[in-house]
């Protein structure tokens, strides 16, 4: 079976994926996925089907945003982003006028108005409309938590039926303290950190390519919840302390081959990034 990797590859099945004569992971249709994987047209899509988005701007050059008409009034934080890159590449907050940044390496340039609060991260994967399996979490500086937000999940299958969705889709929200929430960006691929459903019970690629195969049922999987790296250190030596999901995460970063020796596994733990395995 065929999978595709990133968005240029999933784009390319989208488009070609019925003439290449093989099985392929599901995907949804070229349209659809041109105006999800794009910040700038996803923004569209969130504001005509009423899910909350902050407020969204397009700009070629930072030339064109300062002479704006509403340059004058715009409101500080806010953040800079490319419409289609990924991995958080090029994404900026601005503080205040004075650190907006002569030039950008990238255009358009998404503005997009900054919401406080925490980062969710949504994940869905759906057939024909309808979703066939989810994982939610949150990442703090000392813990990943599974979670469940009502309305981000029923923001996502109106979204979802809308397009006849395919495949799996993901969303960045932002959840400010009085508990309302904003979509800020999708994933219409699979998505940078998708060892965390992994460690939880949920394998994604698996489950789709049971799909595509005509079967059902995803598994059970109990809620995540893992501590930071370096307070999981603290009890590497009270391993009864760690739940399942603790310990594949463990077993998960160990099986990386630069890490040898007692010292070397202290210091690259203790650097590793919660949930996506990047050295800080």
């Amino acid at each position: 079976m065929v999978l595709p990797s990133c968005s240029r590859t999933t784009r390319l099945l989208a488009a070609h994926g019925a003439e290449i004569g093989a099985p392929y992971y599901p995907v949804p249709d070229q349209e659809t996925f041109d105006a999800l994987d794009d910040k700038w047209r996803f923004a569209g899509v969130c504001a005509d089907l009423g899910l909350p988005v902050p407020l969204t701007r397009r700009f070629e050059t930072m030339a064109d945003l300062r002479r704006d008409p509403d340059y004058a009034h715009l409101e500080f934080p806010l953040i800079l982003k490319p419409a289609a890159m990924s991995g958080g590449y090029g994404v900026r907050r601005i503080d205040s006028a004075d650190a907006l940044p002569e030039h950008l390496s990238y255009t358009p340039i998404i503005c997009q108005a900054y919401v406080p609060g925490e980062e969710l991260s949504a994940f869905y994967l759906c057939e024909a409309g309808k979703i066939f399996a989810s994982f939610s979490y949150r990442r703090t500086l000392t813990k990943l938590e599974e979670i469940r937000v009502p309305a981000i999940d029923a923001h996502a299958s109106r979204l979802v039926a809308h397009f006849r969705y395919d495949g799996v889709i993901g969303f960045d929200v932002r959840r400010r303290p009085d508990g309302e929430i904003a979509f800020i960006e999708c994933n219409p691929r699979f998505w940078y950190h998708m060892e965390v459903a992994m460690l939880a019970g949920l394998n994604f690629v698996t489950l789709g390519c049971r799909l595509r195969e005509g079967e059902s049922g995803p598994p059970d999987s109990d809620t995540l919840k893992i501590r930071s790296p370096r307070r999981l250190c603290g009890n590497l030596l009270t391993p009864w302390r760690l739940n399942r999901a603790e310990r594949a995460y463990l077993r998960y970063i160990v099986r990386d081959p630069a890490i040898s020796g007692w010292a070397a596994f202290q210091s690259a733990i203790g650097r590793y990034r919660l949930a996506g395995g990047q050295l800080l």
